[in-house]
């Protein structure tokens, strides 16, 4: 029987559980708050990531308000783009599973020739 030195069992376990953290890092679900305290092209806002539906609109929500927002609600949910479009007067939003499609959606829920994209995102695998 051949024994493995102390260090080499050591170094095996750090890169299989860094190996395991890995493939647990990659985000199922991603969400976009925004903050409605006023309608404009540049608001306030915040994308989260996360396991779960739930975990993802709680990033949004967090990273909205420590980017300044007071009035952050939480816009869409996603699991593949997801997009948010304003105006001076209007915002929309859209999920699909390319950026661009998500946000045309975003752009046509915000309903003028004014609105433009604030933020889009997508999650890892999708584009």
């Amino acid at each position: 029987m051949t024994r493995k030195p102390l260090a080499a069992l050591l170094a095996s376990a750090l890169v299989a559980s860094l190996g395991a953290g890995a493939a647990q890092a990659a985000d199922s679900w991603g969400a976009i708050a925004v903050d409605l305290g006023k309608y404009e092209t540049s608001p306030f806002y915040g994308i989260g990531g996360g396991a779960n539906e739930d975990e993802a609109s709680a990033n949004a929500m967090k990273f909205c308000n420590q980017a300044g927002g007071t009035h952050c609600k939480l816009q869409t949910t996603f699991a593949q783009c997801g997009a948010y479009a304003a105006s001076h007067t209007s915002g929309g939003w859209g999920k699909a599973p390319t950026k661009k499609t998500a946000e045309i959606q975003a752009l046509g829920g915000c309903g003028e020739d004014a609105c433009k994209i604030v933020v889009s995102d997508c999650n890892e695998g999708s584009n």
